[in-house]
């Protein structure tokens, strides 16, 4: 059980980092990034911390 949770909270982590990777690589780039995805990013990494802390 523990390895499962281990790897949904990396899963959430990973895949909030590369979306808010991307977003702010393309707001750096002069383009618009969606406000509501860059705020997806976090609350994904958020969700990560918090099962991992669990």
């Amino acid at each position: 059980m523990q390895v499962v949770r281990r790897v949904v909270a990396g899963s959430f982590m990973l895949c909030g980092a590369l979306l808010g990777a991307r977003e702010l690589r393309q707001q750096a780039a002069g383009r618009r990034a969606k406000k509501s995805l860059i705020g997806l990013a976090f609350a994904l990494c958020a969700v990560g911390v918090l099962i991992s802390q669990v």
